[in-house]
């Protein structure tokens, strides 16, 4: 059998493989500002809905051909381990395992390597061992350029260890500090194709903004209402094909630029502030 192609060079090349988990234990917990005012106001969600809207996420996919794998699913101890993205983040070099900051989500980290060594995916032999490094955080701006977001959730000393670990296969890293309500990173960036990006200019730094430009990107600019709904917590598919879900405000405004837009229903995790790309993990995208 020949091994699998473990690898993501960027954020926005053609998708071909995804890793997803099923909401069979899913309930909310409050480790965002999102989640804990939707946990104060003691909102739920009826499970047959949220199955129901997870597999019009899922049926994106099929559509498309990409390849979908599932993580290995704990029961009831990890409520959020559906959002496949934070365990860590994939690289031109295979998946470099993260550590993460809350108590609520960790072990979901353990889990999803077993699940990964089962599948016989690539994997880094280092893992993040010091502070916090969540995949949400986590941006190829190209196949050289990580940045990993430092608000609520991954730590300076997090991104410290991935830059050190990354070093070794010649990538750079970069930090994006940003206030906490801000939570992870892709809830106020998004790549949606090539050299083309969402963001939230109410919450990220000016020297942000300046490495984008270094780098040719063409932005977006948005309020931070938007972060707020997961309005930009979306997927690029590759092939100016995005991934967002219905009644996202934005649909019309990327579809005006050309891109295609698949919109499933979402409803039932947005309101927990889990978003699409929150959702997913890349296991391989095309260069």
């Amino acid at each position: 059998m020949s091994a699998k192609k473990t690898a993501v060079y960027n954020s926005t090349g053609r998708l071909k493989r995804v890793l997803l988990g099923k909401p069979t234990f899913h309930k909310n917990i409050p480790v965002s500002d999102v989640a804990r005012d939707l946990d104060d106001a003691g909102i739920r969600h009826d499970q047959a809905a949220k199955e129901k809207q997870h597999k019009e996420l899922e049926d994106v996919f099929r559509e498309l051909d990409i390849e979908i794998s599932w993580v290995e699913l704990e029961p009831e101890r990890m409520p959020w381990q559906m959002f496949t993205r934070d365990f860590g983040v994939n690289t031109p070099d295979g998946i470099l395992v993260g550590r993460f900051r809350y108590l609520e989500r960790k072990g979901e980290e353990i889990a999803a390597k077993r699940t990964l060594e089962a599948l016989g995916e690539r994997l880094l032999p280092q893992q993040i061992t010091r502070g916090a490094m969540e995949g949400g955080d986590c941006f190829w701006l190209d196949e050289e350029t990580l940045v990993i977001g430092n608000g609520n959730r991954s730590t300076y000393s997090g991104f410290e260890n991935a830059r050190e670990i990354l070093s070794e296969y010649g990538r750079r890293v970069f930090v994006i500090e940003f206030l906490s309500k801000w939570n992870h990173l892709d809830n106020n960036f998004s790549p949606l194709a090539d050299k083309l990006a969402l963001v939230n200019e109410d919450a990220l730094p000016g020297y942000f903004f300046g490495i984008l430009d270094a780098l040719g990107w063409e932005l977006i600019r948005l309020p931070g209402e938007y972060a707020r709904t997961c309005e930009i917590n979306l997927l690029a598919l590759g092939d100016d094909r995005v991934l967002s879900f219905r009644g996202n405000r934005l649909n019309e405004r990327l579809k005006a630029l050309g891109l295609r837009v698949y919109d499933p229903e979402y409803s039932c995790f947005v309101a927990h502030g889990g978003g699409i790309h929150c959702s997913t993990f890349e296991l391989e995208r095309e260069p």
